[in-house]
């Protein structure tokens, strides 16, 4: 496997690009470009309109006074208009556009719908939408927003009046591929040469972004992808929450009976544990003793240990608890004791 070595922009204009991206190892031409060609065509943000009214006309098959074309026919014009985003100061754009069309022009460019459409600027001015009689005036509404790639009129939801459109974001026009062959010479393989792939990426936008920044884009798309699947990183597959419940049930369960093997051999502390020099008790499975195990290595410690050498008491607070405790029933045995005395001596008097 071989890496591309070089990115070289061959040519680059608003509108064109043409990028040569080599050496690549065979097969990788194919591979890289169609995965470059689909995403850069699909998956590239852009505005556009997504629908249109004017007035007097309820469907797309209707005819305009005054007008040469139909409405099916300016939809299709309509469709082609590019728009991009003047500044990002627009940070809300409007719901809609309304445009009054009553200049004394036989014909009617997108460029001509500037004037009402302040936050966007038109890529083809001089793209032509419909042609009308001198006296015609024209109410038009467009909707413009933003969206990603293809979307047809039976996705789009619209409320009546307004006449829903096939909507083109994205802001690439085309996309050529050519694969061809390289050589590269192996230093490393007594200077034999080896065929190789490069391939040529041609790209067309509308202007509103450069090709080179769309090729930076659809390379970024990509990456974001590639990256759920290895990150540089060990990937942790996501376990499904009934599946984590059964797991801590099912530790729950093992540590319950790991409790109840020590209590019945009456291991009450840590020491008790550790002293022992096989785990070898009642009921005790392999997943309890390996539990036991991982906890005596954390705590530093291990089966068998003799704790003479340490001189400290393990029972310290529980016989001081025992003790206190021993202290209060003698205490309370002993006033017990004297009131009985008390009441056998009043008994005992005579009246």
């Amino acid at each position: 496997m071989i890496s591309p070595a070089q990115i070289k922009i061959l040519k680059h204009s608003k509108n064109r690009g043409k990028f040569l991206i080599k050496p690549l190892s065979p097969g990788f031409g194919i591979t890289l470009g169609n995965s470059l060609r689909r995403v850069l065509i699909s998956d590239l943000e852009g505005y556009a309109i997504y629908y249109i009214m004017i007035n007097g006309v309820k469907h797309e098959f209707s005819y305009i006074d005054g007008v040469i074309e139909n409405l099916n026919e300016i939809i299709l014009n309509v469709k082609q208009i590019r728009f991009k985003l003047k500044s990002k100061i627009y940070t809300k754009i409007p719901e809609h556009f309304t445009i009054f069309l009553n200049q004394k022009k036989s014909q009617i460019t997108a460029g001509d719908l500037c004037g009402s459409i302040t936050c966007f600027e038109v890529l083809n001015p001089n793209f032509l939408i419909l042609n009308k009689e001198l006296d015609t005036n024209l109410k038009l509404t467009l909707g413009i927003k933003k969206g990603v790639g293809y979307v047809p009129v039976e996705k789009q939801k619209n409320k009546i009046g307004k006449i829903p459109i096939d909507t083109i974001f994205s802001p690439i026009i085309n996309v050529r591929l050519k694969v061809e062959t390289c050589e590269v010479n192996e230093v490393n393989e007594g200077n034999n040469l080896y065929s190789y792939d490069s391939l040529i990426i041609d790209i067309r936008t509308d202007g509103s972004i450069t090709p080179k920044n769309a090729l930076k884009k659809a390379s970024s798309i990509l990456i974001q992808h590639f990256t759920l699947f290895f990150n540089g990183k060990k990937t942790e597959l996501k376990i499904p929450i009934k599946y984590t419940a059964y797991k801590k049930r099912l530790k729950y369960f093992y540590m319950q009976k790991l409790l109840n093997c020590l209590k019945f051999a009456k291991m009450k502390t840590w020491a008790d544990l550790v002293k022992f020099k096989k785990m070898k008790l009642k009921n005790l499975g392999l997943y309890s003793e390996s539990q036991t195990h991982t906890d005596t290595d954390y705590g530093g410690g291990d089966y068998g240990l003799d704790l003479s050498k340490y001189q400290f008491n393990i029972y310290k607070k529980k016989n001081r608890i025992k003790s206190f405790r021993e202290k209060m029933r003698k205490i309370v045995k002993l006033r017990n004791l004297i009131k009985r005395r008390k009441m056998n001596k009043r008994n005992e008097t005579p009246k």
